[in-house]
């Protein structure tokens, strides 16, 4: 493998991008072990719910919103004893105020290793409770939530709906290239795929000439990564994310796709977008890298 195929570029696509400061580590709770370092044995029939559901984590803080700490336990169910899968998560907070118990399921969430932050999402000065799940799945992506529970009456503000944001489009076009189109601001970038003519002959994407047959779109994986972010910390996170854009299939990777997102109290809106490209992929004639770190 040449060396120059191992190198990055990072192309803006039309929005700004600023610094970013990172969550307080102290803020993430730890997972409920044994005294044996064994995985989370707390029964979630100290909450109310069903014996066959553990107490994966747990965490304090007001998400109510009268000024009286409470508690956040993490909940899921264990599907095999040798597995480490889980599903049925869900998400309680009992009341410090009353000790009354409101209890959220993360409906079609299961995964690996699901676990709690806490932190203000909406700007309404409430924290709320964010849930990352890893699918387990080839792909690398994970589930993500967060739900608010001010004034006891939980509201998800990100879900599954959220998770394959389609900030970046793109298609094959004509002269073995795919055109990326950011959608927020319609700019592009052309991406050389040349190194991947057997590929698109034999599915019928190109002919020999390199001109499109047969109109084909990328596919944007979910986030693999979404991560609290607090851009200008001001005490509101925003997240940040990233995803993998495939070509004709999901192992033929193009680019990554860095996002950072912020809730206005209704819609997430992007912030800033970055595209992450190997140096081979660039097509001088229309698009200049600009000298950036890849993304990590």
């Amino acid at each position: 493998m040449k060396k120059a195929k191992l190198l990055t570029t990072v192309l803006t696509l039309g929005l700004f991008i600023t610094p970013i400061l990172s969550a307080n580590a102290s803020t993430f709770p730890q997972p409920v072990y044994n005294n044996k370092g064994q995985a989370p044995f707390i029964p979630a029939t100290k909450i109310n719910l069903s014996a066959d559901k553990s107490i994966l984590e747990i965490a304090e803080a007001d998400v109510t919103g009268d000024g009286i700490t409470d508690t956040i336990y993490l909940s899921g169910h264990k599907v095999q004893p040798t597995s480490q899968y889980i599903d049925d998560v869900s998400v309680t907070v009992k009341s410090g105020a009353d000790k009354v118990l409101t209890t959220f399921p993360l409906n079609k969430v299961g995964g690996y290793q699901p676990h709690l932050f806490i932190g203000d999402f909406s700007g309404d000065k409430v924290p709320d409770v964010y849930v990352a799940t890893a699918s387990g799945g080839s792909g690398g992506w994970s589930y993500y939530n967060i739900v608010s529970f001010k004034d006891k009456k939980p509201k998800q503000i990100f879900n599954i709906q959220e998770n394959p944001n389609q900030n970046i489009t793109g298609r094959f076009i004509d002269g073995w290239k795919v055109e990326l189109t950011n959608s927020s601001s319609t700019k592009t970038l052309a991406i050389d795929i040349s190194a991947h003519k057997s590929d698109y002959l034999r599915l019928g994407i190109y002919n020999e000439d390199g001109v499109v047959k047969r109109e084909t779109k990328t596919m944007t994986a979910p986030f693999s990564k979404l991560d609290p972010i607090d851009i200008d910390n001001d005490g509101v996170f925003e997240l940040k994310g990233v995803q993998r854009i495939s070509g004709a299939y999901r192992a033929d990777g193009l680019a990554d796709v860095e996002t950072t997102l912020k809730y206005d109290g209704t819609v997430w809106s992007s912030q800033s977008v970055k595209v992450t490209v190997p140096m081979d992929n660039i097509d001088p004639a229309t698009s200049k890298p600009t000298p950036q770190p890849a993304i990590s």
